[in-house]
């Protein structure tokens, strides 16, 4: 299994600055839990868009198929 993360970016961030693991360990678990919830959101609101294009969809094909001759 390959390394989480936050484990491997606390410990890239220690290389490169002079800060113990405990304090880039915290600032890396902040950036990784706030990129979570910023990707979260954004899948939120993508399948909002997604469900509304859908519901459009469905209302153009009915209305299309009530227009059909023979239709609804």
């Amino acid at each position: 299994m390959d390394e989480h993360p936050v484990i491997r970016f606390t410990r890239d961030l220690m290389v490169v600055s002079d800060l113990d693991q405990a304090t880039a360990g915290a600032f890396v678990r902040t950036v990784y839990q706030e990129g979570m919830h910023d990707g979260e959101q954004r899948v939120i609101v993508e399948l909002h868009r997604r469900d509304r294009m859908i519901e459009e969809l469905e209302r153009e094909l009915a209305r299309l198929r009530a227009e059909e001759p023979g239709g609804g």
